[in-house]
Formats: structure tokens, C-alpha cells, sequence
């Protein structure tokens, strides 16, 4: 392999890394105390649920665990108010899971957070900088989808 792709790309991780942390930090700021609660795990199911309701079955292939360890992890959201599940009313063996009021709340919040970040940083880039950055996370996600 190319040493000066190896190079980029480690780079390219390094400062993924980074930002990554930077923006950990900044939604533990912006959050309310009464989501400290959340691990990482749950916390990322409700990102998930933030673009869609989603199954059991889909949660369990997104995380790479089984449907039943899927299952619980639902069940703790859903003890502490933040998800609901609900029968899929065209195919009666599939779990809907989706937001319930905390879940709402939570979301809410993560937008405010989102707008802040944006505000912060992504306003500050030129829209085609913007549109060349989107574009590049756009392939590296589907090569990283299609790659085993």
C-alpha cells in the first residue's frame, strides 16, 4: 500500500479522533443532568430512532448483537421513559420501537446541541467546503457499508 495514503489516513483518523472528542464534550456540557443516566450504547439508539422508528431486529444488525440483547437494551430505555415499543400493525412478529416523552425531551435537546455545534464550527466553512466535506463522508460511509 501506498506509504503516503497510509500516512493521510492516519491523519485523517488522528483528527476524526479528535473532533469526535471535542464533540462528546460539548453535548455533556449543553445536557441536562436528568440524562446522565444514558450509556453510550443507548445513547446512539436514540440517535438512531432520531431519523426513524426503528425494529428490534434492525437495532440488534446496527449494534451487531442479537435481537434479545437488542431486546433489553430497549427494555432499560423504555424503564426510564425514553422509548415505547409498539406492535408494527403490517407484520404483527415485528417490535416498533420509538420515542416516548423523555425520548422527545432527549431529542430536543441533542437538536439544540446540534445547532450549536453547527453555529460553532460548520457556519464558519464556505457552503462548498461544506458540500466537499459532506461528500467525502458520503463515500467513506459506503465503502465502509460495503466493505466486509
Amino acid at each position: 500500500m501506498d506509504g503516503e495514503i497510509i500516512d493521510y489516513s492516519k491523519k485523517i483518523i488522528e483528527y476524526s479522533n479528535a473532533l469526535g472528542s471535542i464533540y462528546v464534550d460539548e453535548y455533556r456540557r449543553f445536557l441536562k443532568d436528568e440524562f446522565e443516566d444514558l450509556s453510550t450504547k443507548q445513547e446512539l439508539t436514540l440517535e438512531l430512532l432520531r431519523t426513524k422508528t426503528r425494529t428490534i431486529n434492525e437495532l440488534a444488525d446496527y449494534f451487531s448483537i442479537s435481537a434479545s440483547a437488542a431486546s433489553q437494551l430497549v427494555s432499560k430505555l423504555e424503564q426510564h421513559g425514553y422509548v415505547k415499543r409498539e406492535i408494527n400493525p403490517h407484520n404483527r412478529r415485528e417490535i416498533m420501537v420509538d420515542f416516548a416523552q423523555k425520548g422527545l425531551d432527549y431529542h430536543q435537546h441533542t437538536e439544540e446541541i446540534q445547532l450549536h455545534l453547527i453555529q460553532k464550527f460548520y457556519a464558519k466553512l464556505p457552503k462548498e467546503d461544506l458540500k466537499t466535506l459532506l461528500s467525502l463522508y458520503e463515500k467513506i460511509y459506503t465503502i465502509a457499508k460495503e466493505t466486509p
